[in-house]
């Protein structure tokens, strides 16, 4: 029928232009199967790789015709079943279950992201009786592959283009292969968020297989599981044992979304931890399952922050909700915060504050550091050198250094906000006791702050201009800006 069907294409076509229609270029040769193997799972299965140049070809549809996996066998030292030296029509009977059996489409059989691919035989399959008749322990069962392409303008009776034989492979009498007893686990497992074209959240999960899987794989079926958990919950697997969603093909990534699988109801990366890890697993109907260690785990989606003083939580979970917690400070809140970190959280600040987009300094730079927000906040005015074109991004910050970069941000931010403004703002602010400690730089700003309740020291009159600032500090004193502007904003 489909040659029928071709030929009557072909007709039609021939009445128009020939440069309109032209054949791919089939092949002259093909490359054989590879990695040609045996196991017993409920009958005798036999897997093949496909070499790339296949692949290639079926992946890029470079071939006008069918490619077809042709499976050869014998029992002990008889003759082979299917000896011809070429494949044609003729060689395989469509009607006959044990010629169908063993001769069928490349593309109809499912490949793993190794390109190995699966055939299964049963008793009928040999042309047998029952099960009992294949006699592995009695008798030795020997196979062999190759490829042949039948090109749709091909003539009836002619040869098909074949492959060379794959390695022989035998089964039974003294002939045997032994499952795997362990399996390493994947390696460098990376996950990330994604998003479908109609904006729903899925997981895209990668790893890295070891050589010694992909050389089992070869032989005998390892899928991937994925395991599952939402913060504190338990596993996925731990609920269900080993059980749980069904393995994977073998390969290196998968698409997971548990909203699909009824795992959860929605993903919200703002406010919950989700852990993952995988294992593979070989499965066997007939006997027991190998699994391997867990792959690491890998957690995405944080909590706003980690680490704060209890104090300090009820403000920074404001902060957090404005945005105002940057990622190289969330870890760790109660920590000193360095030079560096605060010229991030500020031009951070300064963006959502304004709606506006900071950009480097056009010409200065400093030779200690190239750290974009660094330049950015160069060029707000917010962060200045400490000469010789050194920022020191990585000393810790000083509380009169905090003071005088929030007042610069503040200035940044809003036009009225103006070191004029401050200086006059805070005349009728009394000195603090530690103000000797001082450079002169920072004695407005921090007047400014503590009039504000910003910050008002220790609560003994001092500042403090000397010591070290905290992420949570720093952020905190940003927050109390936004919040109280309309006490100091010139309407």
């Amino acid at each position: 029928m489909k040659k029928r069907l071709f030929a009557l294409i072909l007709a039609m076509v021939l009445i128009l232009p020939a440069s309109v229609f032209s054949f791919a270029d089939n092949p002259v040769s093909l490359e054989a199967p590879q990695n040609v193997s045996l196991y017993y799972d409920q009958g005798i299965r036999i897997r093949w790789t496909l070499p790339q140049s296949v692949v290639d070809a079926l992946e890029n549809e470079e071939w006008d015709g069918e490619l077809y996996y042709c499976i050869d066998w014998k029992v002990d030292n008889g003759p082979w079943h299917f000896d011809v030296p070429k494949v044609n029509s003729t060689t395989y009977d469509w009607g006959k279950e044990t010629d169908v059996n063993f001769f069928g489409y490349v593309g109809n059989i499912a490949s793993d992201e190794s390109n190995v691919q699966e055939g299964f035989f049963t008793h009928w399959s040999f042309g047998y009786d029952n099960d009992e008749d294949i006699d592995l322990a009695n008798k030795k069962y020997t196979f062999r592959m190759r490829f042949a392409f039948e090109p749709y303008y091909i003539e009836e009776g002619d040869d098909f283009i074949t492959s060379p034989y794959s390695n022989e492979v035998s089964m039974g009498g003294n002939a045997s292969v032994e499952p795997p007893k362990t399996i390493e686990a994947p390696k460098d497992l990376k996950v990330e968020l994604k998003y479908d074209d109609n904006q729903k959240p899925y997981f895209a999960l990668n790893w890295t297989n070891p050589e010694s899987v992909a050389k089992i794989n070869q032989t005998f079926p390892i899928g991937v599981k994925v395991d599952f958990k939402v913060g504190n919950e338990k596993w996925y697997s731990e609920k269900e044992g080993h059980d749980w969603w069904g393995a994977i093909p073998f390969g290196t990534s998968d698409n997971f979304d548990p909203i699909e699988k009824d795992y959860i109801d929605k993903i919200v990366i703002e406010e919950n931890e989700y852990y993952f890890r995988v294992l593979y697993a070989y499965e066997p109907v007939e006997s027991s399952r190998v699994v391997s260690p867990f792959s690491n785990i890998v957690k995405i989606g944080t909590t706003a922050y980690e680490s704060a003083s209890p104090w300090a939580v009820g403000e920074l979970d404001q902060a957090a909700e404005l945005g105002f917690i940057t990622e190289s400070i969330k870890g760790k809140m109660n920590a000193p915060i360095t030079r560096e970190e605060f010229a991030e959280v500020a031009v951070n600040f300064y963006e959502i504050v304004t709606g506006k987009k900071a950009e480097p300094h056009p010409t200065e730079r400093f030779i200690d550091s190239t750290n974009p927000e660094v330049l950015k906040a160069l060029n707000l005015g917010i962060v200045y050198g400490v000469g010789e074109g050194k920022f020191l991004p990585k000393d810790n910050l000083l509380r009169q250094q905090m003071a005088a970069m929030i007042t610069r941000t503040l200035t940044a931010c809003f036009e009225t906000v103006t070191p004029d403004f401050i200086a006059n703002d805070v005349k009728d602010v009394a000195d603090f006791k530690d103000q000797a400690g001082f450079l002169q730089y920072g004695i407005n700003p921090a007047k400014f702050m503590a009039k504000y309740k910003i910050t008002v020291g220790d609560g003994k009159g001092n500042f403090g201009p000397n010591d070290t600032c905290t992420r949570e500090q720093s952020v905190m004193f940003l927050l109390r800006s936004y919040l109280n502007k309309d006490l100091y904003i010139v309407k």
